[in-house]
């Protein structure tokens, strides 16, 4: 009779790997800094650059209110100011 109870006990076991290796895929990605981000970039981020086009992540040693700049795809540097 254990024996019956064998493949469900793998199938168990096979979403529980299955459900640990999608919550692993989730992590938040790590943004470049001075990578051009969107305004509406949906992650966390810790010291930002604040432009017209959209945000940067910057070091934690630039203090808010300084000048800073993102850079866009194309290479073009973009002239923010860090809010946060």
């Amino acid at each position: 009779m254990a024996a019956d109870h064998m493949p469900a006990q793998f199938i168990l076991a096979g979403l529980i790997v299955a459900s640990a290796l999608v919550a692993a895929g989730q992590e938040t990605p790590v943004p470049q800094f001075y990578q051009l981000l969107p305004p509406d970039y949906p992650y966390p981020l810790i010291r930002v650059c604040s432009t017209q086009w959209g945000v940067c992540v910057i070091p934690v040693t630039v203090l808010p209110g300084t000048p800073c700049s993102c850079q866009a795809a194309d290479g073009t540097w973009l002239p923010g100011v860090c809010v946060r």
